[in-house]
């Protein structure tokens, strides 16, 4: 059976796919990764702080978006209302972007999303590919 698996690492993919020109597939990656990161960092904040089973919880994290993981992360003081807001603004991004690809509004014309809008959001959201890692490792040391 035939795999798809990333070759390489996550930051380094994104911004190819974005140099590239493929701006769904950079975002996408980007997105995967810090949802993938910022619900580690939830579940072991969730073990460390609050005594749950890891085994207990690492399924059900993986079904909370990266939008309400976000707000959890708020809510417990783990992130500051800063980096909740820039994460929201790339999630803000990345839903417009995939939900809104082939949005045809009725007697209008939709030109898509400024290109200057994303690149400054995407390059800041890159500079912060490992703050979840990052705010992980801080915790078990």
């Amino acid at each position: 059976m035939e795999y798809i698996k990333p070759k390489g690492m996550p930051d380094e993919l994104a911004k190819k796919a974005h140099d590239d020109g493929y701006y769904i597939e950079a975002i996408q990656a980007i997105h995967g990764w810090l949802e993938n990161q910022a619900r580690s960092f939830l579940m072991l904040v969730g073990c460390v702080h609050f005594k749950s089973e890891q085994s207990e919880t690492w399924d059900l994290s993986d079904t909370i978006s990266l939008n309400d993981t976000l707000k959890v992360l708020r809510i417990l003081n783990q992130i500051s209302t800063e980096e909740f807001t820039n994460f929201k603004k790339f999630n803000s991004l990345r839903n417009k972007i995939v939900h809104q690809y082939y949005k045809e509004p009725y007697e209008k014309e939709y030109h898509g999303i400024p290109k200057r809008e994303y690149d400054e959001v995407f390059e800041e959201t890159i500079r912060q590919a490992y703050f979840f890692t990052e705010k992980c490792e801080s915790i078990v040391g």
